[in-house]
Protein backbone atom coordinates (compact mmCIF):
# COMPACT_ATOMS: atom_id res chain seq x y z
CA UNK A 1 0.00 0.00 0.00
CA UNK A 2 1.20 3.44 -0.64
CA UNK A 3 2.03 5.08 2.14
CA UNK A 4 1.08 8.54 0.72
CA UNK A 5 -2.74 7.03 0.54
CA UNK A 6 -2.53 6.34 4.86
CA UNK A 7 -2.76 9.10 7.59
CA UNK A 8 0.54 9.66 8.82
CA UNK A 9 -0.62 9.84 12.31
CA UNK A 10 2.84 11.42 13.02
CA UNK A 11 1.52 14.36 12.19
CA UNK A 12 -0.25 14.61 15.56
CA UNK A 13 2.42 12.88 17.64
CA UNK A 14 5.63 11.64 16.62
CA UNK A 15 6.27 9.09 19.19
CA UNK A 16 4.25 7.62 22.23
CA UNK A 17 6.06 9.62 24.55
CA UNK A 18 4.92 13.27 23.25
CA UNK A 19 1.35 11.36 23.66
CA UNK A 20 1.98 10.89 27.14
CA UNK A 21 3.89 14.01 27.85
CA UNK A 22 0.48 15.94 26.19
CA UNK A 23 -1.98 13.34 28.23
CA UNK A 24 0.34 14.37 31.34
CA UNK A 25 0.18 17.71 29.84
CA UNK A 26 -4.37 17.70 30.12
CA UNK A 27 -3.97 16.60 33.23
CA UNK A 28 -1.55 19.25 34.60
CA UNK A 29 -4.32 22.14 33.16
CA UNK A 30 -7.52 19.88 34.02
CA UNK A 31 -6.04 20.76 37.65
CA UNK A 32 -5.79 24.45 36.80
CA UNK A 33 -8.90 24.45 35.60
CA UNK A 34 -10.54 22.45 39.09
CA UNK A 35 -8.77 25.70 40.45
CA UNK A 36 -11.08 28.21 38.99
CA UNK A 37 -14.15 26.40 40.54
CA UNK A 38 -16.28 29.19 42.61
CA UNK A 39 -13.84 31.70 41.67
CA UNK A 40 -15.56 33.23 38.50
CA UNK A 41 -17.79 35.60 39.87
CA UNK A 42 -14.86 36.83 41.60
CA UNK A 43 -13.47 39.32 38.47
CA UNK A 44 -12.57 39.34 35.13
CA UNK A 45 -9.11 38.35 35.75
CA UNK A 46 -10.39 34.38 37.06
CA UNK A 47 -13.18 34.10 34.44
CA UNK A 48 -10.27 35.22 31.60
CA UNK A 49 -7.42 32.53 32.93
CA UNK A 50 -10.19 29.93 33.56
CA UNK A 51 -11.18 30.37 29.50
CA UNK A 52 -7.54 30.56 28.33
CA UNK A 53 -6.97 27.07 30.56
CA UNK A 54 -9.77 25.68 29.07
CA UNK A 55 -8.82 26.65 25.71
CA UNK A 56 -5.65 25.03 25.88
CA UNK A 57 -6.94 21.94 27.39
CA UNK A 58 -9.10 22.07 24.14
CA UNK A 59 -6.67 21.84 21.98
CA UNK A 60 -4.12 18.64 23.57
CA UNK A 61 -7.38 16.94 24.33
CA UNK A 62 -8.32 17.42 20.54
CA UNK A 63 -5.05 15.98 19.23
CA UNK A 64 -5.18 13.17 22.20
CA UNK A 65 -8.70 12.16 21.14
CA UNK A 66 -8.36 12.43 17.63
CA UNK A 67 -5.37 10.58 17.59
CA UNK A 68 -6.80 7.60 19.26
CA UNK A 69 -9.87 7.76 17.48
CA UNK A 70 -7.70 7.60 14.14
CA UNK A 71 -5.72 4.82 15.44
CA UNK A 72 -8.44 2.84 16.32
CA UNK A 73 -10.49 3.41 13.20
CA UNK A 74 -7.63 1.95 10.90
CA UNK A 75 -7.98 -1.19 12.54
CA UNK A 76 -10.83 -1.73 14.76
CA UNK A 77 -10.00 -5.27 15.68
CA UNK A 78 -6.28 -4.22 16.96
CA UNK A 79 -6.44 -4.41 20.79
CA UNK A 80 -4.15 -1.80 21.66
CA UNK A 81 -5.58 0.54 19.82
CA UNK A 82 -8.94 -0.12 21.52
CA UNK A 83 -7.16 -0.13 24.67
CA UNK A 84 -5.76 3.22 23.92
CA UNK A 85 -9.49 4.65 22.28
CA UNK A 86 -10.78 3.06 25.67
CA UNK A 87 -8.00 5.16 28.19
CA UNK A 88 -8.88 7.96 26.45
CA UNK A 89 -12.81 7.80 26.33
CA UNK A 90 -12.16 7.80 30.13
CA UNK A 91 -10.17 11.07 30.27
CA UNK A 92 -12.44 12.69 27.87
CA UNK A 93 -15.21 11.71 30.92
CA UNK A 94 -12.77 13.63 33.61
CA UNK A 95 -12.09 16.49 31.55
CA UNK A 96 -15.75 16.69 30.63
CA UNK A 97 -16.31 16.69 34.46
CA UNK A 98 -14.10 18.84 35.38
CA UNK A 99 -14.90 21.98 33.20
CA UNK A 100 -18.54 21.10 33.71
CA UNK A 101 -18.76 23.74 36.26
CA UNK A 102 -17.55 26.85 33.81
CA UNK A 103 -21.11 26.90 32.22
CA UNK A 104 -23.37 26.91 35.28
CA UNK A 105 -21.22 29.26 37.08
CA UNK A 106 -21.09 31.79 34.72
CA UNK A 107 -24.85 31.40 34.16
CA UNK A 108 -25.11 32.28 38.08
CA UNK A 109 -23.45 35.44 37.20
CA UNK A 110 -25.42 38.77 36.55
CA UNK A 111 -25.18 39.62 33.54
CA UNK A 112 -25.02 43.21 34.23
CA UNK A 113 -21.71 41.97 35.59
CA UNK A 114 -21.27 39.56 32.22
CA UNK A 115 -21.37 42.53 29.82
CA UNK A 116 -18.38 44.48 32.04
CA UNK A 117 -16.39 41.54 31.58
CA UNK A 118 -16.92 41.52 28.24
CA UNK A 119 -15.49 44.97 27.79
CA UNK A 120 -12.40 43.59 28.84
CA UNK A 121 -10.40 43.32 25.70
CA UNK A 122 -9.09 40.06 26.59
CA UNK A 123 -12.65 38.41 26.61
CA UNK A 124 -13.06 39.39 22.99
CA UNK A 125 -12.56 35.91 21.81
CA UNK A 126 -14.47 33.84 24.38
CA UNK A 127 -17.73 36.66 24.36
CA UNK A 128 -19.61 34.25 21.85
CA UNK A 129 -19.50 31.06 24.07
CA UNK A 130 -20.32 33.46 26.99
CA UNK A 131 -23.06 35.19 25.17
CA UNK A 132 -24.61 31.43 24.56
CA UNK A 133 -24.43 30.82 27.99
CA UNK A 134 -26.43 34.22 28.76
CA UNK A 135 -28.85 33.26 25.97
CA UNK A 136 -29.48 29.49 27.70
CA UNK A 137 -29.24 30.25 31.12
CA UNK A 138 -32.58 28.36 31.56
CA UNK A 139 -31.72 25.19 30.26
CA UNK A 140 -28.45 25.03 32.41
CA UNK A 141 -28.49 22.93 35.45
CA UNK A 142 -26.99 23.32 39.14
CA UNK A 143 -23.30 22.52 39.27
CA UNK A 144 -24.50 19.17 41.29
CA UNK A 145 -26.84 18.06 38.30
CA UNK A 146 -24.35 19.24 35.45
CA UNK A 147 -21.42 17.01 37.43
CA UNK A 148 -23.35 13.97 37.78
CA UNK A 149 -24.36 14.34 34.00
CA UNK A 150 -21.06 14.40 33.28
CA UNK A 151 -19.88 11.30 35.07
CA UNK A 152 -22.89 10.11 33.05
CA UNK A 153 -21.35 11.09 29.72
CA UNK A 154 -19.27 8.20 28.60
CA UNK A 155 -22.41 5.46 29.33
CA UNK A 156 -24.76 7.58 27.53
CA UNK A 157 -22.59 6.89 24.33
CA UNK A 158 -22.63 3.18 25.10
CA UNK A 159 -25.51 2.41 22.69
CA UNK A 160 -23.85 4.04 19.76
CA UNK A 161 -20.30 2.25 21.11
CA UNK A 162 -22.11 -0.49 20.85
CA UNK A 163 -23.93 0.21 17.76
CA UNK A 164 -20.69 0.75 15.79
CA UNK A 165 -18.97 -2.53 17.27
CA UNK A 166 -21.48 -4.57 16.36
CA UNK A 167 -22.28 -3.72 12.70
CA UNK A 168 -18.70 -3.17 12.05
CA UNK A 169 -17.12 -6.20 13.32
CA UNK A 170 -19.69 -9.00 13.89
CA UNK A 171 -21.73 -8.82 10.80
CA UNK A 172 -20.81 -11.27 8.32
CA UNK A 173 -22.85 -10.35 5.31
CA UNK A 174 -23.98 -13.78 2.58
CA UNK A 175 -22.07 -13.54 -0.57
CA UNK A 176 -23.74 -12.85 -3.66
CA UNK A 177 -22.91 -14.04 -7.12
CA UNK A 178 -21.97 -12.52 -10.03
CA UNK A 179 -24.01 -13.85 -13.30
CA UNK A 180 -20.91 -16.65 -14.25
CA UNK A 181 -21.89 -17.92 -10.60
CA UNK A 182 -18.76 -16.57 -9.03
CA UNK A 183 -18.34 -15.65 -5.78
CA UNK A 184 -18.69 -11.49 -4.45
CA UNK A 185 -17.77 -10.60 -1.35
CA UNK A 186 -20.99 -8.44 0.83
CA UNK A 187 -19.88 -6.01 3.11
CA UNK A 188 -21.57 -2.30 3.99
CA UNK A 189 -18.78 -0.44 1.43
CA UNK A 190 -19.90 -2.47 -0.95
CA UNK A 191 -22.79 -2.39 -0.97
CA UNK A 192 -23.65 0.71 -2.60
CA UNK A 193 -21.57 -0.38 -5.16
CA UNK A 194 -24.00 -3.26 -6.11
CA UNK A 195 -26.98 -1.28 -6.07
CA UNK A 196 -25.61 0.55 -9.02
CA UNK A 197 -24.90 -2.47 -10.73
CA UNK A 198 -26.52 -2.87 -13.99
CA UNK A 199 -27.69 -6.60 -13.09
CA UNK A 200 -30.96 -6.64 -11.33
CA UNK A 201 -30.15 -9.91 -10.17
CA UNK A 202 -27.09 -8.32 -8.21
CA UNK A 203 -28.55 -5.58 -6.91
CA UNK A 204 -31.42 -8.23 -5.18
CA UNK A 205 -29.16 -10.54 -3.88
CA UNK A 206 -27.13 -7.28 -2.32
CA UNK A 207 -30.50 -6.02 -1.10
CA UNK A 208 -31.55 -9.39 0.33
CA UNK A 209 -27.83 -10.30 1.92
CA UNK A 210 -27.77 -6.54 3.16
CA UNK A 211 -31.34 -6.99 5.34
CA UNK A 212 -31.12 -10.41 6.24
CA UNK A 213 -28.59 -9.76 8.86
CA UNK A 214 -30.68 -6.29 10.13
CA UNK A 215 -33.89 -8.77 10.18
CA UNK A 216 -32.10 -11.02 12.58
CA UNK A 217 -30.60 -8.50 14.56
CA UNK A 218 -33.37 -5.89 14.67
CA UNK A 219 -34.60 -6.57 18.38
CA UNK A 220 -31.15 -6.24 19.44
CA UNK A 221 -30.42 -3.05 17.76
CA UNK A 222 -34.39 -1.48 18.53
CA UNK A 223 -32.98 -1.57 21.82
CA UNK A 224 -30.09 0.07 21.44
CA UNK A 225 -32.07 2.69 19.75
CA UNK A 226 -34.75 2.90 22.00
CA UNK A 227 -31.81 3.87 24.33
CA UNK A 228 -30.22 6.52 22.78
CA UNK A 229 -33.77 8.12 22.11
CA UNK A 230 -34.84 7.95 25.69
CA UNK A 231 -31.99 9.33 27.01
CA UNK A 232 -32.20 12.05 24.42
CA UNK A 233 -35.76 12.59 25.31
CA UNK A 234 -34.63 12.82 29.40
CA UNK A 235 -32.14 14.86 28.86
CA UNK A 236 -34.36 17.49 27.14
CA UNK A 237 -36.52 17.35 29.74
CA UNK A 238 -34.31 18.20 32.63
CA UNK A 239 -32.80 20.93 30.76
CA UNK A 240 -36.42 22.74 30.38
CA UNK A 241 -36.59 22.12 26.31
CA UNK A 242 -39.65 21.75 24.84
CA UNK A 243 -38.84 18.52 23.35
CA UNK A 244 -35.74 16.44 22.09
CA UNK A 245 -36.06 18.41 18.74
CA UNK A 246 -36.13 21.63 20.66
CA UNK A 247 -33.18 20.21 22.45
CA UNK A 248 -31.14 19.20 19.21
CA UNK A 249 -31.74 22.28 16.78
CA UNK A 250 -31.08 24.63 19.76
CA UNK A 251 -27.54 22.56 20.52
CA UNK A 252 -27.17 23.27 16.08
CA UNK A 253 -27.60 27.16 16.66
CA UNK A 254 -31.04 26.33 14.38
CA UNK A 255 -34.57 26.48 15.67
CA UNK A 256 -37.48 23.54 15.53
CA UNK A 257 -38.94 26.33 12.46
CA UNK A 258 -36.33 25.28 10.48
CA UNK A 259 -37.18 21.44 10.73
CA UNK A 260 -40.49 22.31 10.15
CA UNK A 261 -40.40 24.06 7.54
CA UNK A 262 -38.08 21.49 5.41
CA UNK A 263 -40.16 18.91 6.24
CA UNK A 264 -43.43 20.87 4.77
CA UNK A 265 -41.44 22.05 2.20
CA UNK A 266 -40.20 18.71 0.91
CA UNK A 267 -43.75 17.41 1.67
CA UNK A 268 -45.61 19.81 -0.16
CA UNK A 269 -42.72 18.26 -2.97
CA UNK A 270 -42.22 14.58 -2.96
CA UNK A 271 -44.12 14.91 -6.17
CA UNK A 272 -41.20 15.79 -8.20
CA UNK A 273 -39.60 12.86 -6.44
CA UNK A 274 -42.56 10.60 -7.80
CA UNK A 275 -42.03 11.89 -11.05
CA UNK A 276 -38.15 10.59 -11.14
CA UNK A 277 -39.27 7.54 -9.77
CA UNK A 278 -42.22 6.94 -12.39
CA UNK A 279 -39.06 8.06 -15.13
CA UNK A 280 -36.83 5.86 -13.59
CA UNK A 281 -39.19 2.67 -14.05
CA UNK A 282 -39.64 4.19 -17.86
CA UNK A 283 -36.25 3.56 -18.09
CA UNK A 284 -35.95 0.55 -16.89
CA UNK A 285 -38.79 -0.77 -18.36
CA UNK A 286 -40.98 -1.48 -15.76
CA UNK A 287 -44.30 -0.66 -14.18
CA UNK A 288 -42.51 -0.26 -10.51
CA UNK A 289 -39.24 0.27 -9.18
CA UNK A 290 -38.02 -2.31 -6.50
CA UNK A 291 -36.35 -0.80 -3.55
CA UNK A 292 -32.87 -1.86 -4.88
CA UNK A 293 -33.38 -0.26 -8.52
CA UNK A 294 -33.44 2.93 -6.79
CA UNK A 295 -30.35 3.85 -7.02
CA UNK A 296 -28.95 2.23 -10.75
CA UNK A 297 -28.16 4.69 -13.30
CA UNK A 298 -30.47 3.60 -15.90
CA UNK A 299 -28.71 6.04 -18.42
CA UNK A 300 -25.25 4.92 -17.94
CA UNK A 301 -23.41 3.27 -20.81
CA UNK A 302 -21.36 1.34 -18.68
CA UNK A 303 -20.18 0.16 -15.33
CA UNK A 304 -17.21 3.12 -15.00
CA UNK A 305 -14.75 1.78 -12.63
CA UNK A 306 -12.06 5.06 -11.62
CA UNK A 307 -8.95 5.29 -10.76
CA UNK A 308 -7.85 7.41 -6.94
CA UNK A 309 -5.39 9.62 -8.92
CA UNK A 310 -8.13 10.39 -12.02
CA UNK A 311 -10.94 10.71 -9.24
CA UNK A 312 -8.29 13.08 -7.29
CA UNK A 313 -7.63 15.19 -10.33
CA UNK A 314 -11.51 15.90 -11.35
CA UNK A 315 -12.07 16.78 -7.83
CA UNK A 316 -9.52 19.58 -8.60
CA UNK A 317 -10.72 20.58 -11.64
CA UNK A 318 -14.13 20.83 -10.33
CA UNK A 319 -13.61 23.01 -7.17
CA UNK A 320 -11.70 25.45 -9.66
CA UNK A 321 -14.20 28.21 -9.43
CA UNK A 322 -13.53 28.26 -5.27
CA UNK A 323 -10.06 29.98 -6.31
CA UNK A 324 -6.42 29.36 -6.21
CA UNK A 325 -5.91 29.49 -2.54
CA UNK A 326 -8.36 26.74 -2.26
CA UNK A 327 -6.56 24.91 -4.74
CA UNK A 328 -4.04 24.78 -3.93
CA UNK A 329 -4.90 23.56 0.05
CA UNK A 330 -6.64 20.62 -1.81
CA UNK A 331 -2.99 19.58 -3.35
CA UNK A 332 -1.20 20.13 -0.13
CA UNK A 333 -4.56 17.99 1.55
CA UNK A 334 -3.92 15.43 -1.03
CA UNK A 335 0.09 15.14 -1.30
CA UNK A 336 0.30 15.36 2.52
CA UNK A 337 -1.98 11.85 4.05
CA UNK A 338 -5.04 13.95 5.14
CA UNK A 339 -6.48 10.47 3.50
CA UNK A 340 -6.81 7.61 4.02
CA UNK A 341 -7.97 6.12 1.18
CA UNK A 342 -8.76 2.57 0.46
CA UNK A 343 -10.79 0.21 2.36
CA UNK A 344 -9.02 -2.39 4.73
CA UNK A 345 -10.38 -5.43 6.69
CA UNK A 346 -11.49 -4.25 10.05
CA UNK A 347 -11.81 -0.37 9.20
CA UNK A 348 -14.41 1.84 9.89
CA UNK A 349 -16.79 2.22 7.46
CA UNK A 350 -18.34 4.86 6.39
CA UNK A 351 -16.11 8.41 5.92
CA UNK A 352 -15.43 11.49 7.60
CA UNK A 353 -13.34 14.40 8.01
CA UNK A 354 -12.08 15.01 11.38
CA UNK A 355 -10.75 18.84 12.01
CA UNK A 356 -7.27 18.77 14.50
CA UNK A 357 -7.15 22.27 15.53
CA UNK A 358 -3.32 22.70 15.73
CA UNK A 359 -2.54 20.16 13.16
CA UNK A 360 -5.04 19.61 10.13
CA UNK A 361 -7.90 17.97 8.86
CA UNK A 362 -8.19 13.89 8.53
CA UNK A 363 -10.37 12.37 5.67
CA UNK A 364 -11.46 8.53 6.26
CA UNK A 365 -12.47 7.20 3.01
CA UNK A 366 -13.02 3.44 1.66
CA UNK A 367 -12.26 4.05 -2.20
CA UNK A 368 -13.60 0.85 -4.49
CA UNK A 369 -13.21 3.03 -7.42
CA UNK A 370 -16.63 3.85 -7.85
CA UNK A 371 -17.60 6.85 -9.65
CA UNK A 372 -19.85 7.70 -6.65
CA UNK A 373 -16.14 7.75 -4.38
CA UNK A 374 -15.15 11.28 -6.28
CA UNK A 375 -18.37 12.59 -4.56
CA UNK A 376 -17.63 11.48 -1.58
CA UNK A 377 -14.22 13.01 -1.74
CA UNK A 378 -15.10 16.32 -2.69
CA UNK A 379 -17.68 16.53 -0.06
CA UNK A 380 -15.02 15.55 2.74
CA UNK A 381 -12.58 17.44 1.90
CA UNK A 382 -15.42 20.04 2.05
CA UNK A 383 -15.81 19.32 5.56
CA UNK A 384 -11.74 19.78 5.48
CA UNK A 385 -11.45 22.90 4.25
CA UNK A 386 -13.71 24.65 6.31
CA UNK A 387 -12.20 23.15 9.53
CA UNK A 388 -9.32 24.41 7.89
CA UNK A 389 -10.13 27.62 7.08
CA UNK A 390 -11.98 28.06 10.56
CA UNK A 391 -8.74 26.43 12.40
CA UNK A 392 -6.63 29.17 10.58
CA UNK A 393 -8.50 32.32 11.86
CA UNK A 394 -9.98 31.12 15.18
CA UNK A 395 -9.12 29.85 18.28
CA UNK A 396 -10.27 26.30 19.13
CA UNK A 397 -13.37 27.02 21.18
CA UNK A 398 -14.95 29.00 17.70
CA UNK A 399 -13.19 26.90 15.48
CA UNK A 400 -15.91 24.34 16.30
CA UNK A 401 -18.67 24.88 14.27
CA UNK A 402 -22.09 23.46 14.10
CA UNK A 403 -22.90 20.36 11.82
CA UNK A 404 -25.62 23.00 10.56
CA UNK A 405 -23.10 24.86 8.63
CA UNK A 406 -20.85 21.82 7.86
CA UNK A 407 -22.96 20.15 5.64
CA UNK A 408 -23.30 23.16 3.78
CA UNK A 409 -19.12 23.04 2.91
CA UNK A 410 -19.54 19.60 1.94
CA UNK A 411 -22.50 19.87 -0.26
CA UNK A 412 -21.31 23.03 -1.89
CA UNK A 413 -18.54 20.74 -3.40
CA UNK A 414 -21.18 17.96 -4.53
CA UNK A 415 -22.99 20.82 -6.50
CA UNK A 416 -19.77 22.23 -8.01
CA UNK A 417 -18.43 18.79 -8.91
CA UNK A 418 -22.08 17.67 -10.54
CA UNK A 419 -22.11 21.11 -12.29
CA UNK A 420 -18.45 20.31 -13.68
CA UNK A 421 -19.11 17.16 -14.64
CA UNK A 422 -22.24 17.33 -16.74
CA UNK A 423 -20.79 20.87 -18.40
CA UNK A 424 -17.74 19.41 -19.81
CA UNK A 425 -19.36 16.03 -21.20
CA UNK A 426 -20.80 16.42 -24.95
CA UNK A 427 -21.63 13.16 -25.32
CA UNK A 428 -25.62 13.45 -25.05
CA UNK A 429 -26.06 9.60 -23.49
CA UNK A 430 -22.97 10.43 -20.97
CA UNK A 431 -24.65 13.64 -20.05
CA UNK A 432 -27.98 12.20 -19.12
CA UNK A 433 -25.99 9.62 -17.05
CA UNK A 434 -24.54 12.51 -15.05
CA UNK A 435 -27.80 14.64 -14.38
CA UNK A 436 -29.70 11.36 -13.07
CA UNK A 437 -26.57 10.66 -11.21
CA UNK A 438 -27.17 14.69 -9.87
CA UNK A 439 -30.74 13.96 -9.35
CA UNK A 440 -30.20 10.72 -7.43
CA UNK A 441 -27.55 13.06 -5.36
CA UNK A 442 -30.47 15.52 -4.72
CA UNK A 443 -32.77 13.40 -4.19
CA UNK A 444 -30.61 11.23 -1.78
CA UNK A 445 -29.28 13.48 0.16
CA UNK A 446 -32.73 16.01 0.04
CA UNK A 447 -35.24 13.71 -0.03
CA UNK A 448 -34.24 10.79 1.34
CA UNK A 449 -32.57 12.64 4.50
CA UNK A 450 -35.77 14.62 4.99
CA UNK A 451 -37.45 10.85 5.83
CA UNK A 452 -35.41 10.01 7.80
CA UNK A 453 -35.59 13.27 9.30
CA UNK A 454 -39.83 12.55 9.59
CA UNK A 455 -38.91 9.37 10.97
CA UNK A 456 -36.92 10.46 14.01
CA UNK A 457 -39.25 13.36 15.06
CA UNK A 458 -42.34 10.83 14.69
CA UNK A 459 -40.24 8.35 16.53
CA UNK A 460 -38.97 10.53 19.53
CA UNK A 461 -42.37 12.21 19.49
CA UNK A 462 -44.13 8.80 20.89
CA UNK A 463 -41.68 8.33 23.47
CA UNK A 464 -42.61 11.68 24.89
CA UNK A 465 -45.85 11.10 24.54
CA UNK A 466 -45.04 7.74 26.77
CA UNK A 467 -45.78 5.10 24.07
CA UNK A 468 -43.62 1.96 24.38
CA UNK A 469 -42.24 1.12 20.99
CA UNK A 470 -41.10 -2.09 19.68
CA UNK A 471 -39.13 -3.25 16.44
CA UNK A 472 -42.50 -4.11 14.65
CA UNK A 473 -43.56 -0.54 15.46
CA UNK A 474 -40.42 1.00 14.25
CA UNK A 475 -40.73 -1.13 11.18
CA UNK A 476 -43.87 -0.15 10.40
CA UNK A 477 -43.29 3.71 11.10
CA UNK A 478 -40.50 3.65 8.70
CA UNK A 479 -42.23 1.09 6.43
CA UNK A 480 -45.34 3.91 5.41
CA UNK A 481 -42.56 6.65 5.51
CA UNK A 482 -41.05 4.70 2.28
CA UNK A 483 -44.82 4.57 0.70
CA UNK A 484 -45.47 8.04 1.54
CA UNK A 485 -42.09 9.24 -0.35
CA UNK A 486 -41.71 7.02 -3.03
CA UNK A 487 -45.33 6.94 -4.65
CA UNK A 488 -47.36 4.71 -6.46
CA UNK A 489 -44.40 3.93 -9.13
CA UNK A 490 -42.42 1.91 -6.71
CA UNK A 491 -43.07 -1.63 -5.20
CA UNK A 492 -41.90 -1.18 -1.85
CA UNK A 493 -40.49 -4.05 -0.83
CA UNK A 494 -40.78 -5.96 3.02
CA UNK A 495 -36.88 -5.88 3.35
CA UNK A 496 -36.89 -1.89 3.25
CA UNK A 497 -38.85 -1.84 7.10
CA UNK A 498 -34.90 -2.67 8.32
CA UNK A 499 -33.46 0.32 6.73
CA UNK A 500 -33.74 2.47 9.42
CA UNK A 501 -32.06 0.01 11.23
CA UNK A 502 -28.71 0.34 9.64
CA UNK A 503 -28.72 4.28 9.85
CA UNK A 504 -25.75 5.12 12.42
CA UNK A 505 -26.56 8.87 12.38
CA UNK A 506 -29.96 8.17 14.17
CA UNK A 507 -27.14 7.86 16.96
CA UNK A 508 -26.24 11.13 16.45
CA UNK A 509 -30.23 12.77 17.32
CA UNK A 510 -31.58 14.85 15.15
CA UNK A 511 -28.22 15.04 12.97
CA UNK A 512 -29.84 14.15 9.59
CA UNK A 513 -31.97 17.00 8.62
CA UNK A 514 -29.04 19.17 8.58
CA UNK A 515 -27.95 17.17 5.47
CA UNK A 516 -31.29 18.35 3.78
CA UNK A 517 -30.89 21.96 5.00
CA UNK A 518 -27.03 21.41 4.18
CA UNK A 519 -28.01 20.70 0.04
CA UNK A 520 -30.74 23.63 -0.04
CA UNK A 521 -28.30 25.90 1.43
CA UNK A 522 -25.56 24.18 -1.03
CA UNK A 523 -27.82 24.78 -4.03
CA UNK A 524 -28.27 28.49 -3.73
CA UNK A 525 -24.33 28.93 -2.68
CA UNK A 526 -22.79 26.78 -5.38
CA UNK A 527 -25.08 28.48 -8.29
CA UNK A 528 -24.04 31.95 -6.71
CA UNK A 529 -20.63 30.80 -7.28
CA UNK A 530 -20.82 29.27 -10.48
CA UNK A 531 -22.51 32.47 -12.03
CA UNK A 532 -19.38 34.12 -10.82
CA UNK A 533 -20.66 37.06 -8.90
CA UNK A 534 -18.43 39.07 -8.04
CA UNK A 535 -17.04 38.88 -4.20
CA UNK A 536 -19.38 35.98 -3.70
CA UNK A 537 -16.46 33.04 -3.19
CA UNK A 538 -15.00 35.80 -0.94
CA UNK A 539 -18.11 36.61 0.82
CA UNK A 540 -18.55 32.51 1.11
CA UNK A 541 -15.00 31.78 2.57
CA UNK A 542 -14.87 34.54 5.03
CA UNK A 543 -17.92 32.33 6.03
CA UNK A 544 -16.05 29.71 6.46
CA UNK A 545 -13.23 31.36 7.86
CA UNK A 546 -15.83 32.07 10.82
CA UNK A 547 -16.19 28.75 12.15
CA UNK A 548 -18.40 29.40 15.65
CA UNK A 549 -17.65 32.80 15.96
CA UNK A 550 -21.45 33.96 15.12
CA UNK A 551 -24.42 31.93 15.10
CA UNK A 552 -25.52 29.24 12.28
CA UNK A 553 -28.02 30.96 10.84
CA UNK A 554 -26.74 34.16 10.98
CA UNK A 555 -23.73 32.36 8.91
CA UNK A 556 -25.92 31.55 6.57
CA UNK A 557 -27.57 34.61 6.17
CA UNK A 558 -24.22 36.07 5.39
CA UNK A 559 -24.10 34.07 2.25
CA UNK A 560 -27.99 35.19 1.56
CA UNK A 561 -29.71 31.53 2.70
CA UNK A 562 -32.67 32.16 5.23
CA UNK A 563 -33.79 28.68 6.06
CA UNK A 564 -36.52 29.98 7.46
CA UNK A 565 -38.17 30.81 4.44
CA UNK A 566 -40.23 28.42 2.41
CA UNK A 567 -38.45 29.99 -0.86
CA UNK A 568 -35.21 29.24 0.18
CA UNK A 569 -36.20 25.68 -0.13
CA UNK A 570 -38.45 26.16 -3.64
CA UNK A 571 -35.05 27.28 -4.93
CA UNK A 572 -33.58 23.67 -4.23
CA UNK A 573 -36.66 22.08 -5.78
CA UNK A 574 -36.93 24.31 -8.84
CA UNK A 575 -33.20 23.20 -9.27
CA UNK A 576 -34.27 19.71 -9.15
CA UNK A 577 -37.25 20.27 -11.47
CA UNK A 578 -34.94 22.09 -13.55
CA UNK A 579 -32.81 18.73 -13.96
CA UNK A 580 -35.20 16.60 -13.74
CA UNK A 581 -36.89 18.19 -17.31
CA UNK A 582 -33.79 18.68 -19.27
CA UNK A 583 -33.26 14.72 -18.48
CA UNK A 584 -36.46 14.10 -20.13
CA UNK A 585 -36.02 16.42 -22.98
CA UNK A 586 -32.88 14.63 -23.49
CA UNK A 587 -34.13 11.69 -23.88
CA UNK A 588 -36.92 12.64 -25.89
CA UNK A 589 -34.09 13.89 -28.60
Amino acid sequence: MNNSLEWNLEDIFKNEEELENSINNLYDLIKKIKQSKGKLSSGVDEIYNCYKNLEKALEIHEKIYGFAMLKYHKDMSNQESIKLYKKIEALTTEFSEAESFISPEVSKIDNEKLEEYLKDSRMKEYEKVIRDIMKEKKHILSEEVEEVLAKYSEIFSASENTYDIFTNTEFDFPSIKDENGNELKMNSALFSEYLMNKNENIRKQAFESMYSLYKKHINTITELYLSRVKQRVISSKLRNYESSLDLATNNDDSNVKVYETLLEEVNKNLYLNHEYIKLKAELLKKDKVNMYDVYVNTLDVEDKKIEYDEAKQTVLDALAPMGEEYVNMLKHAFDNNWLDVYTKENKMGGAYSMGIHTVHPFVLLNFVNSSRDVSTIAHELGHSMHSYYASKNQNVINANYTIMVAEVASTVNEILLANYLIKKENDNKKKMALINEQLDTIRATLIRQAMFAEFEKEVHSKIELGESLTSDNLNEIYFNLVKKYFGDYAIVNDEIKYEWARIPHFYSCFYVYKYSTGITSAIVIASKILSGEEGYVKKYIDMLSKGDSEDSLSLLKSVEVDLENPNTYEIAFEYFKKNLDELKNLIKN
